[in-house]
């Protein structure tokens, strides 16, 4: 079993985390909200995100899940993107995000929208000034 849980990109407002199994034993990373989304220069309490895109590459026979709360939000297969325009899943928001790699190994990448819950940093203006 070899999962790792990468930050790609994190900001006040977003946050863009890699799971990769590399392994063939079934494993799942974890997207825990109030650790993995918050930057160091945040505080958080009671955080909220949402999930506004996916990306994800896996072996011929591989199946990912991607669970909040216990509750199945998604299942892939093979390669693809999922891209929320206009809107995102706000599903279990409140809770980490889990995903489950099986059957072989791949990348899922999770572009979350932080919503709430980050301290008074998570408001940046057009600018790029804090509020």
């Amino acid at each position: 079993m070899a999962v790792s849980v990468d930050t790609l990109k994190l900001t006040q407002v977003q946050g863009v985390i890699a799971i990769r199994e590399t392994g063939s034993t079934p494993a799942a990373g974890t997207i825990a909200l109030a650790t993995t989304l918050k930057k160091a220069s945040e505080t958080q309490s009671s955080p909220v995100a949402d999930i506004s895109s996916i990306q994800w590459s896996l072996d011929d026979g591989a199946k990912a899940t991607i669970t909040r709360d216990s509750k199945l939000l998604h299942t892939l297969v093979l390669a693809g993107t999922l891209e929320f325009y206009g809107f995102s899943d706000n599903e279990n928001n409140d809770a980490d995000i889990v995903v489950a790699v099986t059957g072989g190994s791949g990348t899922v990448i999770i572009n979350c929208k932080k919503i709430s819950g980050y301290g008074s940093q998570q408001h940046q203006g057009a600018d790029g000034a804090l509020g």
